[in-house]
């Protein structure tokens, strides 16, 4: 703390003071009576005059016998002395005041009891990671991690599912023939990290209606709709729930990973084509009650793992 004290500091004035002054001489060598100063550390000393008039002057400097002081403290009001008048170390309201407050940096550990601070003594967000002795300020997604001997350092979180993402899409969409390879804009997902650093694994379904035929080949591309062909990568099966003797509804389900993605939004198509026989109703993909009078509006849902490599 920067306010000191001694115990009875006490002394008459060597020379006079005008209301005015601001360098105070005790009588010799009484200035040891006073506190010894370094840097910001101040006393609060009172003078009284023959009258018992009182003013608090802080001290902020001492050289031997010489206070350099600021008038008229804590409501009083700066005066002149006379030679022999008295100036004395008491107990003052700022003073006991600034003995409360710590100054920056004054706590130490052997300051404080073990268990002695909890959550009603430190305000809230009044300990960040300079309070706590933390070097450096860590880096983005990095957390404080106890090293199990009383110190911290910054950690990443190990784990390997970076970010989750997560589409759906109800937009009705039926190929204008049966032959047609048919191509529903799902959306959009952002890729966080370098292609270097992560993999995209894409999993979902999409709803579909058809008449007596099951979709040919059905595939999951990322940011084309061009036909593939047999592209096993991107090829996957269908699956079918019948519901009566013409109509068929079900879902075409996706497990797909892709590599080398870069960095940015990016966009998921699904295709699919249909049998070639033209009595065959074409698939319909989110189908709604306009299709099948049972059916609801459907909706095709996909979920995204950026995964660390």
């Amino acid at each position: 703390m920067s306010v000191k004290f001694s115990n009875n500091g006490h002394s008459t004035l060597a020379s006079s003071l005008t209301s005015s002054a601001t360098s105070i001489t005790v009588a010799s060598g009484h200035g040891a009576r006073f506190p010894s100063l370094t840097g910001s550390e101040y006393f609060y000393a009172t003078l009284i005059d023959s009258s018992n008039n009182l003013e608090i002057v802080k001290v902020t400097a001492r050289s031997s016998d010489v206070l350099t002081v600021t008038r008229a403290q804590e409501s009083t009001t700066a005066r002149a002395y006379a030679i022999g008048d008295r100036v004395e170390l008491r107990v003052t309201a700022q003073g006991l005041v600034d003995v409360g407050t710590p100054a920056a940096d004054s706590i130490v550990n052997s300051m404080i009891a073990t268990d002695a601070v909890n959550a009603d003594s430190i305000a809230a967000n009044a300990v960040g990671a300079s309070e706590l002795n933390v070097s450096g300020n860590g880096s983005t997604g990095e957390y404080l991690e106890s090293d199990g001997d009383g110190s911290f350092s910054w950690s990443t979180v190990t784990t390997s599912i970076l970010k989750v993402s997560f589409i759906t899409n109800n937009t009705r969409t039926s190929p204008g023939a049966a032959t047609n390879l048919t191509w529903l804009t799902v959306g959009t997902f952002t890729k966080d990290n370098s292609s270097a650093d992560s993999d995209i694994y894409i999993q979902g379904c999409v709803p579909e209606l058809g008449e007596n035929a099951d979709a040919l080949g059905c595939w999951l591309q990322v940011d084309t709709n061009s036909d593939p062909g047999d592209n096993q990568e991107v090829h996957k099966g269908v699956m079918r729930m019948p519901t009566n003797a013409g109509n068929h509804t079900g879902g075409t389900y996706y497990n797909v990973k892709k590599t080398g993605l870069g960095t940015g939004t990016h966009t998921i198509y699904v295709g699919q084509n249909n049998r070639s026989n033209t009595s065959d109703r074409p698939a319909v993909l989110n189908p709604n009650n306009s299709d099948e009078s049972r059916l609801q509006q459907t909706a095709s849902q996909f979920i995204i793992f950026e995964v660390a490599t």
